[in-house]
């Protein structure tokens, strides 16, 4: 388990066979770097062990089994008072304190429900994430961060509206499953932009630097790690990934912050000779 090849792989092949629950626990070591991984593997094999879902039965009747488990006995449920708790996105602190996000709930559903043979999917709803059932030719949606309410098509748009101000009508495209990377970037996305909100610099490199590897041809991630390192009293690296995100979006030269960035950073390294 080496989360630096991992998401190297992920970059080459968004669809790579990567263990979700190894990649998501990975991920927390370094924001909590004594976490014993095996330990919460173990754990979340005991939450698996303690599901009885009914036999026999249709798959929605199963996954309401299923979120009635994780809501009740289990306790899970959304962070609604502290949305924006970095803690909430690191997969042994939702163990640990049974709160999330809905990425995060919906990552520990997908590695619980994987032990008991449901066929669990993470689905990026615009502002919002959701969980998707699979079997056979039927789907069913599910909100883990809202007490695993079953959704229909109404619910999802209503859900995305209330996350983006936006009335959206969503296409089949929008309940798709995604991608294991699409999973990791949406919840390293997420940390960004709680360590950025907090003008908390050292986490806001690490996260970029995450980023860097699994997204390495996106340009924002290196404009952004280039303005956080010029923050962090890093002229020359940031200069670096300025001018990169310049090569790889031309347009950009026309941006009179970007210029006024590069400026910076070129009377910083000046200054400092």
């Amino acid at each position: 388990m080496n989360l630096d090849s991992d998401l190297l792989l992920l970059a080459e092949n968004p669809n790579a066979s990567v263990c979700l629950e190894s990649l998501a626990l990975s991920l927390a070591l370094d924001e909590y770097p004594n976490l014993d991984i095996p330990a919460y593997k173990s754990e979340i094999a005991a939450f698996s062990h303690g599901c009885k879902l009914p036999g026999g039965t249709d798959l929605e009747v199963r996954i309401k089994a299923f979120t009635r488990y994780l809501a009740h006995e289990l306790g899970l449920q959304g962070n609604k008072n502290d949305y924006y708790d970095h803690q909430n996105s690191y997969l042994n602190m939702v163990i640990d304190r049974r709160l999330g996000i809905p990425i995060s709930l919906s990552v520990l559903a997908i590695c619980i429900g994987k032990k008991i043979g449901l066929r669990l999917f993470g689905v990026g709803l615009p502002g919002h994430f959701i969980t998707m059932a699979c079997e056979g030719n039927h789907s069913v949606y599910f909100d883990v961060f809202n007490g695993g309410k079953i959704l229909s098509q109404s619910d999802c748009e209503l859900l995305s509206f209330k996350a983006t101000g936006e009335q959206l009508s969503l296409s089949e495209s929008h309940f798709s499953p995604l991608p294991t990377a699409s999973v990791i970037i949406r919840m390293l996305t997420n940390l960004k932009l709680i360590y950025l909100r907090k003008n908390d610099i050292n986490r806001s490199i690490r996260i970029l630097n995450r980023l860097r590897q699994i997204a390495p041809n996106d340009p924002s991630q290196i404009r952004d790690l280039g303005v956080v390192l010029l923050q962090a009293g890093q002229p020359s690296k940031a200069l670096s990934n300025l001018e990169s995100y310049i090569r790889k979006v031309p347009s950009a030269l026309e941006d009179d912050e970007i210029n006024n960035w590069i400026k910076q950073a070129k009377k910083e390294i000046s200054n400092s000779n």
